[in-house]
């Protein structure tokens, strides 16, 4: 008997678990009793409510055919879009495991490892949770579910164990509801039995890398496998063409199309179009899932839905020109850390930078185009201060910004911040400065402290 399909102004009325299984190009509920019982000749689509919100995923069987799985990529937009369409969407696919996180997240839960990471930029980033993706000079979350260790070794540095803390918080509160405990481990980075154990005891501690790649240039490389493809049906047929790689811009993305950005260490997202057709946007949700499997991306690799307008910084944040796009055409300051140790200059730019951005430890330039600020923190070597003046000359000579002839370039030192150089940060505390405020130790305590 062919049962009729489902009536999407009906769905996720009630709080809960609901589960659909693709047949005959319509979804099949699926009995309570049978919930975790999937095959890998089927596709199912499946549904969590709670509150307000919702987490809608959809699960590709090994064996499913591709009818079935094409007809669970468009029902997952048409009970999106019925649902409201939320902005941001995180999409598991199925293969084997993908049920686990749907049924119950803490349930068979299976150690997660993130990489933390950036010397100004501090990213965290899921990597195979092995010994040997450890190393000596950058902090690790390991995610056991109920309990999180944030292993933060010596050579880790102060902004990297911050967000490291940060990060293992918003998990254990907002994902976990409260109902996971964060260990800090610095002190005791070596000699935790909770942690070693999931790496072999603390003897491997004595075989790890003494530090990874070089923090400056770590997402800078990153970059380079940017890759951003376009999903248009324009010709009557869904094309998928590559339009970008290396360096990808705001201005490439179109409103009547559909994009997917491969992020390489940051994963995959699909970005969806106000004027996009239904067509396209499945077609770039299944794409993204089978991209996944074409180019061996580890298991882990997260797939992301973005919609035109609600766009998150781990989006916006690969777009070189985005802030050009969303903002009008008036000078916006921007704030660099600058270093030219190896001979050559670098330098990185931190992103919505703030007071917080400025480290004692370094000397950092402040660009508002006609005039160029050099801040010298308190901690920064003898060398660094003598040759804040002249980095700032090479900068300023290398910088391909239009600017007035007569910029001009100024020295400030951390505590003697002058009233016009703090206009330029959205807000200003003088005490921050003359406090341990931004030791770790002390942000471990406004972090953790009931």
């Amino acid at each position: 008997m062919r049962r009729a399909g489902i009536d999407m102004r009906a769905v996720g009325k009630k709080e809960g678990l609901e589960i659909w299984r693709v047949k005959n190009f319509k979804l099949q509920p699926i009995p309570e009793e049978e919930y975790g019982e999937f095959y890998s000749g089927d596709a199912y689509l499946c549904l969590r409510r709670k509150g307000s919100g919702y987490n809608l995923h959809f699960w590709l069987g090994e064996q499913a055919t591709g009818d079935e799985i094409g007809t669970a990529a468009i029902k997952t937009i048409e009970m999106d879009d019925a649902l409201g369409g939320a902005p941001v969407q995180y999409i598991n696919g199925g293969y084997d495991s993908g049920y686990h996180y749907i049924e119950d997240v803490l349930k068979d839960f299976k150690p997660i490892l993130y990489h933390c990471k950036g010397k100004r930029n501090v990213r965290c980033a899921q990597v195979e949770c092995k010994k040997e993706s450890l190393n000596l000079g950058d902090v690790f979350i390991l995610d056991l579910g109920r309990e999180l260790y944030v292993w933060m070794p010596p050579k880790s540095g102060r902004l990297e164990r911050i967000k490291g803390m940060a990060c293992a918080k918003h998990i254990a509160q907002v994902e976990r509801g409260g109902q996971a405990k964060v260990h800090i481990l610095d002190s005791e980075w070596d000699t935790d039995e909770g942690f070693w154990s999931n790496f072999g005891g603390t003897s491997s501690a004595k075989k790890l890398a003494r530090a990874g790649d070089d923090d400056e240039g770590y997402w800078r490389k990153a970059s380079e496998k940017l890759t951003l493809y376009r999903v248009s049906d324009a010709s009557g047929d869904i094309e998928i063409r590559r339009i970008a790689q290396g360096e990808v811009k705001h201005t490439e993305l179109n409103t009547k199309d559909a994009f997917i950005l491969d992020a390489a260490k940051a994963g995959v997202f699909i970005w969806l179009g106000k004027g996009c057709s239904i067509k396209e946007r499945s077609s770039a949700l299944l794409w993204g899932e089978k991209y996944l499997k074409q180019e061996k991306l580890p298991p882990w690799t997260p797939v992301t839905r973005v919609m035109e307008g609600a766009e998150p910084p781990s989006f916006t944040q690969w777009f070189g020109d985005w802030e050009e796009g969303k903002k009008s055409k008036s000078f916006e300051p921007l704030l660099f850390q600058v270093s030219d140790q190896s001979g050559k200059l670098k330098v990185e730019e931190i992103v919505d930078f703030d007071q917080e951005s400025l480290d004692g430890d370094d000397v950092m330039i402040l660009d508002a185009l006609h005039q160029i600020y050099v801040w010298v923190g308190a901690g920064a070597t003898p060398k660094e201060k003598e040759g804040a003046q002249e980095t700032a000359k090479r900068y300023l000579k290398e910088n391909v910004l239009p600017r007035h002839k007569n910029t001009t370039i100024e020295t400030i030192y951390q505590g003697k911040e002058t009233p016009t150089f703090k206009k330029f940060f959205p807000k200003w505390d003088d005490n921050l400065f003359l406090t341990d405020e931004r030791s770790v130790a002390n942000m471990r305590k406004l972090l953790f402290s009931r």
